[in-house]
């Protein structure tokens, strides 16, 4: 009888007779339906290739996707847009909250204000607040905090008055002054833009002390001024950055 004529066990794979039944070895039934034996799959160049693309297709795939998220959730580092700039640097004054110097014999009175905002204001505790109008309290125990995450570059506050005058300067009080620690805690204002209603503006830089400082004003007459953080000095414990006081002068002799 001829080998190719037999039939092969599905379980053992020993040949049996034609026509056998069972396998003569283990007994299996050899008359399964649709049984023609196992076989043997081979890969072929073509498919190896096609499966070595698909998977290098996946890999760029995601690659790419990584890159896209990484890119989105990267933090972008904040620019200082008046890098290399020189501007008008602050004069620091030996005076205390109570010296106004606005007596007519200096050449300037003090104006107050009609109002005062802020783009961000931190939020208030049990026993403190940080709005805006602190700028104008005279209290160097009170504070403008900005409250932004960050150091709140790019923050500001307006001061607007009840009609244009002619400026003579500006004594800023930085940081949060109502002590040292505090002081040192909170960040405090490296340089400011001054913006006038004019559309023009001024960068100044403040010095990392306590206590007032002059600024002279580039524009004079102004309906309104902003002052706009540009670059800080980083607190010890906090990174919102404040303002303690703003005293505006005008010039007596437009009056």
């Amino acid at each position: 009888m001829s080998p190719l004529a037999q039939t092969r066990c599905p379980e053992c794979r020993v040949p049996n007779e034609p026509g056998a039944l069972f396998c003569s070895r283990c007994g299996a039934s050899l008359n399964r339906p649709g049984y023609q034996g196992s076989r043997r799959r081979r890969v072929s160049a073509a498919g190896a290739t096609m499966g070595f693309a698909m998977l290098l297709a996946l890999g760029i795939t995601a690659l790419v996707l990584f890159l896209i998220i990484y890119r989105v959730m990267k933090p972008e580092p904040e620019l200082d847009p008046y890098s290399g700039v020189t501007g008008t640097t602050a004069t620091l004054l030996n005076l205390s909250a109570d010296d106004t110097q606005s007596d007519t014999g200096s050449g300037a009175i003090q104006v107050r204000p009609r109002a005062a905002s802020a783009s961000s204001i931190l939020e208030a505790s049990n026993t403190r607040d940080y709005r805006a109008t602190n700028l104008l309290d005279g209290d160097l125990a009170t504070a403008w905090n900005e409250g932004v995450p960050g150091p709140g570059i790019g923050e500001w506050v307006r001061l607007e008055f009840s009609r244009p005058l002619v400026l003579d300067r500006l004594e800023l009080a930085n940081g949060y002054q109502q002590d040292a620690d505090r002081f040192y805690a909170n960040g405090r204002v490296k340089s400011l833009e001054l913006v006038y209603s004019s559309g023009a503006t001024q960068l100044v830089e403040l010095l990392d002390e306590m206590g007032y400082q002059k600024i002279e004003p580039a524009v004079r007459e102004t309906e309104w001024i902003e002052l706009v953080i540009v670059s800080v000095y980083p607190g010890r414990a906090w990174d919102d950055t404040a303002l303690s006081e703003v005293r505006v002068y005008e010039a007596v002799s437009q009056l």
